[in-house]
């Protein structure tokens, strides 16, 4: 894959990246209000405030994070933003599988919102790199 291709490709996946942690963690701070309408809220929205919702964010998130991250870390060679992207990643992973049992609802809403912080920040990082950089080097 040329370098133009994989800068695409890599800048595509961090604005995925970053679109899905915001979802997440947007759904998090959403849901408590959608859970106090209660009644009021037509059947279409009560998927929102099922917690399998959390493993759908987590399908987008995933693979956006492996690639732009890797693609990232191939050009630049920043383990800052690779360990930044794999503990958001691991706190995200952390939160939907076993964050409400171990952490309770509260504890849960910040490792994800924590998570999702952490993944933006090292998302936007990584765009940022490549532009500080121009990317006029080789991607090998």
């Amino acid at each position: 894959m040329g370098k133009n291709r994989s800068s695409d490709l890599a800048s595509v996946a961090d604005g995925i990246g970053i679109m899905a942690s915001a979802a997440c963690a947007v759904h998090c701070l959403v849901t408590p209000a959608l859970l106090v309408v209660g009644a009021s809220v037509p059947l279409t929205f009560t998927f929102l405030t099922d917690d399998s919702v959390h493993a759908i964010f987590l399908w987008a998130v995933l693979p956006a994070a492996v690639v732009a991250l890797g693609i990232g870390y191939r050009r630049h060679h920043n383990t800052s933003v690779l360990a930044l992207g794999a503990a958001g990643v691991a706190g995200l992973v952390f939160a939907v599988f076993a964050g409400h049992d171990v952490l309770g609802e509260g504890g849960e809403r910040l490792v994800t919102l924590l998570s999702a912080g952490i993944l933006i920040f090292a998302h936007v990082r990584n765009l940022r790199g490549c532009r500080n950089e121009a990317c006029a080097h080789d991607t090998a």
